[in-house]
């Protein structure tokens, strides 16, 4: 039985081609858009938690990747990010190793979103924060990933898409808070595709939100 890593593994080429489709890239460059400046505010050095084939891992210096999927990390490794086969619910780091953390569109994907996000902020440094890319559930683009999960889409047949009041309360259970937050992705998915320009807050029905996490110091 297929599970929700080795899809990965099992399409790896198909999975990676797309950020370089039409439909693709468009989204990809939004995303990397509204992440940057928050992950160029960040203390270093820089964890990415799911890096895949490290698409976005290859346009900061210096990211160590983890992912367990091999087949995409030899990409990544190709696209010269620092490579680690291993889990987000079980990190292979000492505690306080990391000045940010990047986890971007990976918490739908794996087993235990809570022990993920238990597990960034333990080997987080002190100063540093979490970065977290999120297609809210009720947004467009989340009901548009609900009804290809329902359809049987291969790479989100498994997943499981929360909204950002989900992870918000992950984040109080791990003693962690939202700190600012940065919306793209306005465009509705029928529409045609283009580059959009980020937007500062969390605006109703973005597509894709960037939150940056730190330490919830009154917890």
């Amino acid at each position: 039985m297929e599970t929700r890593e080795n899809i990965f593994d099992i399409l790896t080429e198909k999975y990676d081609a797309w950020y370089d489709s039409a439909e693709g890239r468009p989204l990809y460059e939004s995303e990397l858009s509204c992440l940057r400046p928050l992950v160029e505010a960040s203390p270093g050095p820089i964890l990415e938690i799911g890096v895949g084939t490290g698409r976005f891992a290859m346009r900061f210096p210096g990211v160590t990747g983890l992912d367990p999927s091999q087949n995409a990390l030899k990409m990544a490794e190709k696209r010269g990010v620092k490579t680690v086969h291993g889990y987000g619910e079980n990190l292979p780091f000492e505690d306080e190793t990391f000045g940010c953390i990047l986890i971007i569109v990976t918490l739908c994907f794996v087993e235990n979103p809570f022990d993920v996000l238990r597990e960034a902020k333990r080997v987080m440094k002190k100063d540093g924060c979490i970065i977290i890319g999120l297609v809210p559930k009720d947004s467009p683009w989340g009901v548009s990933y609900e009804e290809k999960k329902r359809a049987g889409h291969p790479f989100y047949r498994n997943a499981r898409f929360y909204a950002l009041k989900d992870i918000d309360n992950m984040l109080q259970a791990a003693g962690l808070k939202i700190t600012r937050i940065r919306s793209t992705l306005l465009r509705k998915p029928d529409d045609s595709r283009k580059i959009e320009d980020p937007v500062e807050g969390n605006v109703s029905g973005a597509g894709f939100l960037c939150m940056e996490v730190k330490t919830d110091n009154e917890d």
